[in-house]
This record gives C-alpha cells, sequence and structure tokens, in this order.
C-alpha cells in the first residue's frame, strides 16, 4: 500500500502550484515583449496586456465579482471618478489598477490614482500600470494615504525570482492586505538599509572608521588619523565581502550576521536611520528653516505659496503644492550627506545648481539630487527651488 505523508503532500501541492504560476508569469512576459510595440492606445493596452495579468494572478476577469472595470470612486466634490480596474472581495474593492498605454510615462499619472486611492477607505493596494511597468503603492506613511514613492516596481518582461515571488502575495488565493502592507514595509526598509550600506561600503564616513578602528588602535583617533585610516577600511570591506561569497555562507547565516551588526552599525552611522526603523517622525528645527527658505524663494520670484506645504517622513522631509503627490522637493538635512532631491533631470539640475554637486537619486526617491553642506545652502539655490515649482505647476 503506498503511503504518502501529508505534511509532504501539501508542500509538493504548494510546490506545483507555485511553478506553474512562474510559468504562466513567464509567457505572459514573452506575450507582453511580442505585443507592446503594437499597442498605441490605453484601450487595447487593457485587453491585451493587463487583463491577462490580472488573469495570471487567477481573478475572473469576466466576473464582476473579482475584477469590476470603470469602478465609481469619487474624490470630495469631484464626481464621476472612476478607476479603471478594482478588484472585489466580498463586494469590496481590495485592489485598484489605473492603467496607461505602454508609450505613456506612468510617473505623470501617480497622483490620478492617489485621488482614488484616498478617497476609498480601507483601500491598501493601488498599481498604476502601462502593462509593461507595474507601480505597486500602499499607505506606510500614513493610513489611507497613498505613498509618494512605490514599495514595488517591476517589469513584466524582464521578471527576476524575487518578482515573481513578490506577485505570488497579489494571487487571488494568497491575498491578504494586511499582509501585504507588512512585505511593503519590508521592502522599504530592506532597499534604503541596502543603499545606505552601499554607501558607506564605497565610502565609509567618519563615524563609522572611527567604530571600526577603536578598538584595536591606541591611538587617539583624530580626523588624520580617520583620513588615514579610510582607505584601508574600503580595502577590509572589499576583502571581507570576497571572503563570505568565497565561503559560499548560506543565505540563514548571512541574514543572522546583519541582523546581529545593523543596529551597531547603524547607530555608529547616523542616528536619524534608528528613528527611521522605529518609524519615528520628529520633524526638526532645521526641516522647518528650510521650508521657510522655500517659501521665501518662491514668494520673491512671484509665485502662489498659498498651497505650498509639507510632509515629513521616516526617509525625507518633502515639500508640495497641495497634495503630496505633487512635491517639489524632498530634503536630508540631519545626515553627514546632506541632499536636496528633485523630479527633474539630472542635466537640468546642474545647469540651475552653480557650483554644488549634483548626482542620480537613489531609485524610488526621485530623480536627482544636490549635495549641500547646511541648511542655509538653499537660499543659494533659487534657480533650482523656482524650476522645481514649474516643473510641478506645470504638470
Amino acid at each position: 500500500m503506498l503511503f504518502v505523508d501529508m505534511g509532504l503532500e501539501v508542500n509538493l501541492g504548494r510546490g506545483f502550484i507555485v511553478q506553474k504560476f512562474k510559468e504562466s508569469l513567464q509567457r505572459l512576459g514573452v506575450q507582453v515583449a511580442a505585443r507592446q510595440e503594437h499597442i498605441t492606445n490605453e484601450e487595447t493596452a487593457k485587453q491585451s496586456l493587463i487583463i491577462p495579468f490580472l488573469a495570471a494572478l487567477g481573478y475572473d476577469v469576466f466576473d464582476p465579482l473579482e475584477v469590476r472595470p470603470e469602478y465609481d470612486s469619487d474624490f470630495g466634490k469631484k464626481k464621476g471618478e472612476k478607476v479603471d480596474y478594482a478588484v472585489m472581495k466580498n463586494g469590496s474593492p481590495i485592489i485598484f489598477i489605473e492603467a496607461k498605454a505602454p508609450s505613456q510615462k506612468l510617473e505623470n499619472h501617480d497622483s490620478q490614482l492617489a485621488r482614488y486611492f484616498n478617497a476609498t477607505p480601507g483601500m491598501k493596494v493601488g498599481i498604476i500600470t502601462n502593462g509593461v511597468i507595474y507601480k505597486f503603492f500602499t499607505d506606510l506613511n500614513a493610513s489611507n494615504i497613498m505613498d509618494d514613492t512605490p514599495f514595488l516596481e517591476l517589469n513584466i518582461t524582464e521578471l527576476s525570482d524575487a518578482n515573481i515571488e513578490a506577485l505570488s502575495k497579489f494571487r487571488k488565493e494568497a491575498f491578504d492586505a494586511q499582509s501585504i502592507v507588512l512585505f511593503a514595509e519590508e521592502l522599504i526598509y530592506t532597499s534604503n538599509l541596502n543603499s545606505k550600506l552601499e554607501d558607506i561600503f564605497k565610502n565609509p564616513p567618519d563615524d563609522f572608521v572611527r567604530y571600526l578602528i577603536k578598538d584595536f588602535s591606541d591611538t587617539r583617533v583624530t580626523q588624520n588619523v580617520i583620513d588615514r585610516f579610510r582607505p584601508i577600511v574600503k580595502k577590509s570591506i572589499s576583502q571581507a565581502l570576497l571572503n563570505l561569497v568565497s565561503q559560499g555562507l548560506a543565505a540563514q547565516s548571512q541574514n543572522t550576521l546583519i541582523e546581529e551588526s545593523a543596529e551597531e552599525l547603524v547607530a555608529a552611522t547616523l542616528e536619524t536611520d534608528i528613528a527611521k526603523k522605529k518609524h519615528v517622525i520628529e520633524t526638526t528645527e532645521n526641516e522647518l528653516v528650510a521650508f521657510e527658505l522655500v517659501k521665501a524663494i518662491l514668494t520673491e520670484a512671484g509665485k502662489d505659496v498659498s498651497l505650498l506645504d509639507y510632509k515629513d517622513t521616516t526617509s525625507y522631509f518633502g515639500i508640495f503644492v497641495k497634495n503630496p503627490s505633487n512635491w517639489l522637493v524632498r530634503l536630508n538635512l540631519e545626515g553627514n550627506k546632506k541632499t536636496i532631491t528633485t523630479n527633474l533631470t539630472l542635466e537640468k539640475i546642474k545647469s540651475v545648481s552653480g557650483e554644488y554637486q549634483a548626482e542620480d537619486a537613489p531609485k524610488g526617491i526621485g530623480i536627482s539630487r544636490v549635495i549641500i553642506n547646511e541648511t542655509n545652502d538653499i537660499a543659494s539655490l533659487s534657480g533650482l527651488i523656482v524650476a522645481c515649482y514649474e516643473d510641478v505647476v506645470r504638470a
């Protein structure tokens, strides 16, 4: 008699489902790659690209109890607002999807999705897509207010295993709003920590160098000592990372190492990062001064600042017009590297930032940023502030 352990049978069944889901997404990716150049409008994108995506997630796209097109989502006094698709569960929407043509840039339409999201109590997942790129939003910073930046962005024609694993959480059988919020939070903080670690490894800051050398050097740790040790620390980091890879440490061991050292590492680098990790948002005097400087610059330039406001988050201090989606700048004023992040191209901000260094912004935060020494440097960047304002108002 054949005996099959029930736990093994369940695991085998789950493995089969996961594999079939992966294969369906990979087939969809091939289809989208072949179709996209022939699709010139939103309606065709819905039928040829987005409906197949929903079907791959397991939803019955022909059943309005599961997928409802043109769902009413009136915002305040503005009536007749309709989101392209609402995925339904027990009579209530659980996912909003705003569709665009493949040729359209999604950044220009985030605020449209935000209106629908914010007008619907309990909404936790908003997606904007052109059928190729998918951007997933939730409300980590303020309940029922869609975040300015997506917690997940992917290209359906270039799916990684991590992308497929993330999408599996949106399958009909697996969807759980609270679990997705926790997953989104993990993605955001992992991304921020990865960026911070990468910055530290490429250019170790003074506090980090001091932290590493204080236990084995009897020499008083002066600035000259820190500068002398910085290239040694960079070389040591590279060697340590190579050793970890060559030794083939298991992923679990690497995760344990990161978890044990992360708190000390962050504390030794920037106190503000600890506040982020603990979800503490404290608007500082520097940030309030920055807001007043921006207002003064725009007022002097003859701009209307009556709708200018700010929003403080765990990642940045944002200044916006009317609503957080229409942001001018995102400021980081408390760390060793103080920056002004914008939605302007790098070429544009180089032309209006004078002698200040400009560079690409971290993915998901903005497009470009200017590095400053102190908050008052904003007063010397009036051209940049005005250009950001005009870009938002024009959009």
